[in-house]
């Protein structure tokens, strides 16, 4: 980046800080320091909830699906209106009647302490471990900027992200996260704009989406049932929704956005936000990742847009990866020609030598990343170094460093947010229950200032222990997805099954946790249409694949919870 870029990234992350740790001098309570004193206006609220999924991971990790997949990733988001208005309806009026700090206190009243701690214990850690990847994912940008080693990269943005999170609390947090919203979005524009206006003369927008779509990059809804199958609608509207609803209706993350307000009226303006805004801006986003591709149709790309150091050891490898390379140069050019033909005269013939000419520069592509792999003994690829690529290399000079910028500010408003949710279940669910409100309210704000700095050190070692990944958005969907359905289900039980006891919803959850995790290991094999249950320490034989895909593991989580939970409870209760 140029002095001029820099000068705009340090500036703006320097803004950032200052407004984030200036709204901690008004904590002086717990309450403060926790919830703002419930006097957060709905539309801030709603622009955190936003703003903290969103993130750098919307950036880096999204756009990175649609190029190297297709738009279906959309359809993990068709739920999200479904399970506000579900979050409307019974969730909000129960959280504001009994004004509660956290999501966990509720379950106590109902099913005892022990279900309280182990439900709040379950958010600790599935949190825990996906604020590690929250942190990575800034990271890769920041190594591509630097030219860095990430763990040295995570270290700097875990540090920074916990000293200010440290200071600032949840005001501080909502504060920053409205106007890291709106640089999130102009910089998202801004790059959609400037792919459009730089596509050849020749090729306009409609003739963009005949390229895209010739290559199904346009598919965005996938209608086969299929449990084994990540991305379709069925998996979209039934599974996701149990997904959303544990995560905007039960993870303290969300919550405790929507508890900053002062009604129920608000909380749910603040949440229908999201869900008339969250599915367009996600389609707004794959798409940018599809006009990526069609753009670099056009524009010179390298094989791998993830620089990797030393390419290649002995001769055997060099004179490999100059041949690799130069069959994917020969191939990108002829691809190039194939789509200003197809353009120009749309028939099936050169439609397909387009089709044929991809299909021929991806499987150079593909070779090349795989040498790369075999020289350096680990799973090598790019997928998350796309769209930093794009930004380093064809933004303009100043508009570089505002954008990313806003993928740092974005990254932060996600930290700080979960940093924050984490603190006030580590305080009031577990210290300030177990050991008494016998202490001061500085003493509590002074011990959330004292887990805040804890957490983050330990995320930002989750995130070192973590490495490459091929999609971090992906990943942040797995690792809830083994937990949220299971805390949905007490929840459920809570609400709707009068006769669950504190022993059946205790009982339910383990059962719920220990189901996710076996049939996340049931594979099939359609050669021999064999079921297997194959675990971590078994190697998965040829020929088999996941049985099961991580969206359905939500509602199994669920389904399990409620039904063990009323056996069990039915059971105690006749003896």
């Amino acid at each position: 980046m140029s002095w001029i870029d820099w000068s705009v990234l340090i500036a703006f992350l320097g803004y950032t800080v200052w407004d984030g740790t200036r709204q901690g001098k008004d904590a002086s309570t717990i309450e403060g320091y926790l919830l703002a004193n419930r006097s957060m206006p709905w539309w801030a609220a709603g622009l955190s909830v936003m703003a903290t999924q969103a993130s750098a991971i919307t950036f880096i990790g999204t756009t990175g699906i649609a190029y190297v997949e297709d738009m279906r990733f959309v359809q993990t988001y068709l739920a999200i209106p479904f399970a506000m208005i579900f979050i409307c309806m019974f969730l909000v009026p129960f959280f504001n009647k009994m004004q509660n700090f956290t999501a966990y206190e509720v379950l106590e009243e109902r099913f005892g302490l022990k279900t309280r701690l182990t439900t709040a214990g379950l958010f600790l850690i599935s949190r825990g471990l996906a604020l590690g990847v929250v942190i990575a994912a800034p990271s890769y940008v920041l190594s591509l900027l630097l030219g860095l080693p990430l763990n040295v990269t995570i270290i700097i943005i875990g540090v920074i992200a916990t000293a200010y999170t440290t200071v600032g609390g949840i005001a501080g947090v909502i504060n920053t996260d409205v106007k890291q919203m709106a640089i999130m979005m102009f910089g998202l524009i801004f790059s959609f704009g400037l792919i459009w206006v730089n596509l050849p003369e020749e090729v306009n927008f409609n003739d963009a989406l005949y390229l895209a779509g010739s290559l199904d990059k346009l598919t965005a809804l996938d209608l086969n049932f299929d449990l084994s199958e990540k991305y379709n609608v069925w998996s979209g509207v039934i599974a996701a929704f149990f997904l959303m609803a544990s995560y905007f209706g039960t993870d303290q993350t969300q919550v405790q956005r929507y508890l900053t307000t002062d009604s129920v009226k608000n909380a749910r303006k603040s949440l229908l936000l999201t869900a008339y805004a969250k599915v367009p801006m996600q389609f707004f986003i794959l798409l940018l990742g599809v006009m990526l591709y069609v753009f670099f149709i056009f524009n010179p790309a390298p094989a791998s847009f993830r620089a990797t150091e030393p390419v290649a050891e002995t001769q055997e490898y060099q004179l490999a990866e100059e041949r690799i390379l130069k069959e994917y140069q020969l191939a990108h050019i002829a691809r190039e020609g194939a789509a200003l033909e197809a353009v120009q005269n749309r028939n099936p013939g050169t439609q397909q030598a387009f089709v044929n000419a991809d299909k021929e520069m991806n499987e150079a592509r593909q070779a090349d990343l795989a040498l790369q792999a075999e020289i350096q003994q680990a799973d090598v690829n790019d997928t998350n170094y796309i769209f930093p690529y794009f930004i380093l290399n064809h933004v303009p000079i100043g508009i570089i460093g505002l954008i990313v910028g806003g993928i740092f500010a974005a990254a932060l408003s996600s930290i700080d947010s979960e940093l924050n949710a984490l603190t006030t279940v580590s305080i009031v669910d577990w210290y300030q229950r177990l050991k008494g409100d016998v202490h001061t309210e500085a003493h509590y704000v002074k011990s959330s200032r004292g887990v805040t700095f804890m957490w983050g050190a330990i995320a930002t070692v989750s995130a070192l222990l973590l490495g490459e990944t091929k999609s971090i958005i992906e990943l942040v969907n797995q690792i809830g997805s083994y937990f949220y359905g299971s805390i949905l289900g007490v929840f459920v039980l809570l609400l709707w099954v009068k006769r669950a006891t504190g022993t059946g919803a205790l009982v339910g959850l383990i059962s719920g946790m220990l189901s996710v995790f076996a049939f996340d290991r049931l594979f099939y094999n359609a050669t021999t249409a064999d079921y297997s249950f194959i675990f971590p320490w078994n190697e998965v034989p040829d020929g088999y694949a996941k049985a099961i895909e991580f969206l359905w593991l939500n509602p199994v989580g669920t389904a399990v919870v409620v039904l063990v939970g009323f056996l069990v409870s039915i059971a105690f209760k006749n003896r």
